[in-house]
């Protein structure tokens, strides 16, 4: 969704899955006859309380995901549901704000840090606008110290589908430094002087995705402005239009891509990296992997993967609903920056649902189950089959025999130090 995703949306932030080749939904706007989810009671009539369509919505999908086998499995399977639910219904919303705008488009921003569906990635930003077709626009901003910067034009809306990647800028390759400033133009004729690209028929959405090595990196400011002249607007009933994409969110999400990924990852195993499909809105030039992992109390899953010369390296993990545990109450991700590496050039993180005392710790926040993803960005080369990560399910009590002699042993007070550097980062990003 964009303003922070969903991941969701991209808040619309929806931190879409990087690899993803699977396509659903529409890229149409969510029409009010659909404002139901099993389309039964139909539209509200206008004497009727207008925000019925959603009340109901939110009511038939909360009925729908507490159906489901996963979500009455245990305690944190039922709050991880209730979370997911949130975040669905919270970028619905945020996208009719966004779509009763589209005069005056904005990056949709939030704080959320729980619940955005798409296994948001805590080091990354995400912002997406709106746009019409034939709409001209002009974006601008100055640029943070982060580690890069891209905007994505998609043909879909963040939420309600997986958008095609139509264009890519990159500002940096353009000469846009840390504190800088940057201005590019979309769409209508080229203006004198300016760098601009024709914009992408179809495009419905622009997508501003800002990837952080570390907590201490700062965030760049961005703004967008239509300076053409648009029609104007017919009243929409903005409680419609959030129930219509509540309704096609989680069908996409719950429905179809969750169970799609499930079916198509391996448990304790990671594949060889792949190039991102940016025909599925994937990020150009990246390489990730996707898995699942599965462990009990009295194991971990041990990842040892060579620091690679890139950008941006990082592992994160996810609950079963493809969602990202509370980012700040627990460490659910880890960049090369911020994890500890190895004297042989190594990383080794450990997934494990209690504290194993090592640096680089990855907690399953209750989890038993979940997914891994890992990215690179901004490689100088392809990660090969020497370079491919492993994964090996072992033992909590003899994990020290199988890392480095002189791996360090983490103190409550340390782990609490270093939780607390992701504490500060909602308020400045």
């Amino acid at each position: 969704m964009a303003q922070r995703w969903c991941s969701c949306l991209f808040a619309l932030f929806f931190v879409m899955p990087a690899w993803a080749e699977t396509r659903d939904g529409s890229s149409e706007a969510p029409q009010a006859q659909y404002a139901y989810c099993t389309g039964s009671d139909g539209p509200a009539e206008p004497s009727q309380d207008s925000s019925k369509p959603l009340v109901v919505a939110l009511q038939q999908v909360s009925a729908q995901l507490r159906a489901m086998p996963y979500a009455n499995s245990s305690d944190v399977a039922r709050q991880n549901t209730e979370r997911f639910l949130t975040g669905l219904f919270a970028s619905s919303w945020d996208l009719a704000n966004q779509l009763a705008q589209l005069d005056t488009p904005y990056f949709g921003r939030s704080a959320r840090i729980e619940g955005m569906p798409g296994l948001y990635n805590p080091d990354n930003v995400y912002r997406s606008a709106l746009l019409e077709p034939d709409g001209v626009y002009r974006v601008y901003g100055q640029r943070g110290t982060h580690s890069e910067l891209t905007f994505q034009i998609l043909d879909q809306y963040p939420i309600i589908g997986l958008g095609k990647n139509l264009m890519v800028v990159q500002p940096d390759t353009q000469g846009a430094k840390p504190g800088k400033s940057f201005e590019f133009y979309l769409g209508g004729q080229k203006p004198r002087g300016k760098t601009w690209f024709a914009l992408p028929q179809n495009a419905q959405a622009v997508l501003a995705r800002q990837s952080f090595g570390d907590w201490q990196e700062t965030p760049s400011t961005l703004f967008i402005e239509r300076i053409d002249v648009p029609k104007a607007q017919a009243y929409k009933n903005q409680f419609a239009i959030a129930a219509a994409s509540l309704c096609q969110a989680t069908k996409l999400w719950a429905e179809t891509y969750v169970p799609m990924i499930a079916r198509a990852t391996k448990v304790n195993e990671l594949p060889m990296p792949r190039l991102s499909a940016a025909g599925a809105g994937g990020l150009g030039g990246q390489q990730s992997i996707l898995a699942r992992y599965r462990i009990s109390k009295d194991e971990g899953l041990l990842i040892t993967v060579r620091k690679a010369a890139a950008i941006y390296q990082g592992i994160q993990i996810g609950d079963p609903w493809f969602v990202t545990p509370n980012t700040l109450r627990h460490q659910v991700s880890l960049t090369a920056k911020q994890a500890r590496i190895d004297d042989d050039g190594f990383i080794r993180f450990v997934i494990a649902l209690d504290d194993p005392g090592v640096p680089n710790w990855l907690d399953a926040a209750g989890n038993p189950e979940g997914y891994i993803f890992m990215r690179w960005q901004g490689s100088q080369q392809p990660i090969d089959a020497a370079d491919a990560p492993t994964a090996r399910l072992v033992p909590i009590a003899s994990l020290r025999d199988h890392l480095p002699n002189n791996t360090p042993v983490m103190s409550a007070a340390q782990r609490r130090e270093q939780l607390a550097q992701r504490k500060w980062v909602p308020q400045v990003r």
